[in-house]
């Protein structure tokens, strides 16, 4: 793939290939310095939330790989992971962080090439793809390893699309792309735009035959697997309202993003429209289809991502879709068309196309600095969870409760105290340092109480302020909710608060504690959300 040839009718200038070297050697060290970046900042990140499924909660089986992940088909990410765990452990975050990070840089390079291909000068191109490598407000998928599961089927839609972009009949690209996008399809729900952003290029430059042979049996594919392993076990769908809001609350945090204050925001959508029709203008509706096929129906992908994200989350709220994984994916849709309406511009005005340049590139040092705030309020995130793996499964109480025990019940449902045992076992869970007191006496918590996913059977009543239970072992205590506990060990003495209850990762709203080890005091709290009940025999 010639990564420098340009759709462009003109001959070629043998002299071309030598000036466009240098912005090309300027790109490389963007992305050779932002993969440093990006691994430093990396350093004390660890593993979160669902990445637990994939290393506790799921094996290589075919029952696994087809299972949805909260409506996401991810075979391939859950492929990646076990080979990582069976090599790697928990010893290192490294290793999975760094896929994450190396398929970012990836698609940013796919990104140039899609950007040369429509014509775009070798310098603008290299400036919009370098605004995509120091992207800091979609952080999420470049630090948090699991997103390789948004950035893997970006990169696979972009490898089955630039596979897809040749005149002539059916080849062997065709096949190699189709291929990719199937792969993409069982990395993410992402695939989907990905897949319709394929059909739109392949119809307007050859024909619906072609875009058929390259959409029609993928989605065949992935409406049989929704059918039988997604649809109707997830309620996060929403509303034409909730659509709406969503699709305009994600354009205002992407164009935000992008120029980190509203009023250059702004000023980049009125650059794309702007060049939008200065491309019309010069070159009709049917030229500028034919040169601009890529960007084009990428930007067409940027109006069908957050459609279709906002029938399928809508209902969490419309300020989910400002999330780093979302803007992350809407930049790459729509930086391409952006790269051309600059060059449009500046073949115009030389003035103005520095203007547009300038409005595209003055969030960068802010967003370079996006992505270290991101690690940092990460690493505060991930400490608890990381001290809690490295040293509960070397707490002798550890081996006198039942395996099936879920220590971080809220954040990591699938993780449990027999996981954990054979991972120090294995030499896959490392050494830690003794626990602090206050962590020793969280670690009994967690250890002392056995969440189950069902009724308590106990009659229940609202709780509205901290409440004192003590419980022997055997006992048990119905919660609806979250509620936060807290271990009382003395007058002043106690663990931190651990959650129970209804969470994200483990949406049942009735669970009931069960005293494994005891006597427990235990002070019980609402979490936040809607007021939780406490359910118990003295109820009754």
């Amino acid at each position: 793939m010639e990564t420098e040839s340009v759709a462009t009718d003109d001959p070629i200038d043998p002299a071309r290939g030598r000036r466009d070297a240098a912005p090309l050697w300027v790109f490389a060290f963007v992305e050779a310095g932002a993969f440093v970046y990006y691994l430093v900042l990396s350093r004390s990140l660890w593993f979160f939330a669902d990445e637990w499924e994939f290393l506790s909660g799921r094996g290589v089986n075919v029952h696994d790989l087809m299972a949805a992940h909260y409506g996401h088909w991810v075979a391939v990410p859950l492929v990646v992971y076990r080979a990582l765990w069976e090599t790697v452990g928990l010893r290192s975050y490294l290793p999975y962080v760094g896929l994450a990070i190396a398929a970012h840089l990836v698609a940013a390079v796919l990104l140039r090439v899609v950007m040369r291909r429509a014509g775009v000068r070798p310098w603008t191109a290299t400036a919009a793809a370098s605004v995509f490598v120091l992207f800091g407000a979609g952080a999420q998928d470049i630090l948090w390893a699991f997103q390789i599961t948004f950035t893997g089927a970006l990169v696979l839609g972009l490898v089955h699309l630039l596979l897809a972009d040749h005149d002539g009949p059916l080849d062997r690209r065709d096949a190699v792309g189709i291929a990719a996008g199937l792969l993409a399809l069982m990395c993410s729900g992402v695939a989907v735009t990905m897949v319709a952003v394929v059909g739109i290029a392949t119809l307007l430059r050859r024909g619906w035959r072609v875009a058929a042979v390259h959409t029609v049996p993928l989605g065949a594919v992935y409406g049989a697997w929704w059918l039988h392993y997604s649809h109707g076990k997830y309620s996060f769908e929403g509303s034409v309202r909730q659509v709406f809001d969503w699709t305009s609350t994600g354009a205002a945090g992407l164009f935000g993003g992008l120029g980190r204050v509203p009023e250059i925001g702004w000023l980049l959508g009125l650059v794309l429209l702007g060049g939008a029709v200065l491309v019309v203008r010069e070159w009709g509706w049917r030229g500028a289809r034919d040169r601009l096929v890529l960007p084009g129906a990428l930007l067409g992908g940027s109006v069908v991502f957050p459609v279709l994200a906002g029938i399928d989350r809508g209902g969490l709220g419309a300020s989910l879709s400002k999330s780093g994984r979302y803007l992350h994916i809407g930049a790459a849709l729509m930086l391409p068309a952006l790269a051309v309406a600059i060059d449009a511009i500046a073949r115009r005005s030389r003035g103005l196309g520095a203007v547009a340049l300038i409005a595209l590139l003055v969030g960068v040092p802010g967003n370079v600095l996006q992505a270290r705030d991101y690690a940092r309020s990460q690493r505060l995130i991930d400490r608890p969870t990381r001290e809690l793996v490295l040293s509960i499964a070397r707490t002798p109480l550890a081996r006198r409760v039942p395996r099936s025990l879920r220590p971080e019940a809220n954040r990591a449902p699938t993780m449990t105290v027999g996981w954990l045992l054979d991972g120090v076992a294995s030499g896959r869970v490392p050494s830690a340092r003794p626990p602090t007191p206050v962590e020793a006496r969280t670690n009994r918590l967690r250890l002392s109480l056995m969440e189950l996913d069902e009724r308590s059977g106990y009659h229940c009543r609202g709780l509205r302020t901290p409440t004192t239970v003590r419980l022997a072992r055997g006992d048990k205590v119905g919660v609806i909710g979250k509620v936060a506990v807290v271990l009382v060990t003395g007058p002043s003495l106690g663990s931190t608060p651990v959650l129970f209850g209804y969470g994200l990762l483990n949406p049942g709203l009735s669970h009931t504690l069960v005293a494994v080890a005891g006597p427990l005091t235990l002070r019980i709290a609402p979490a936040g959300g809607f007021p939780p009940a406490l359910c118990t025999a003295a109820l009754g």
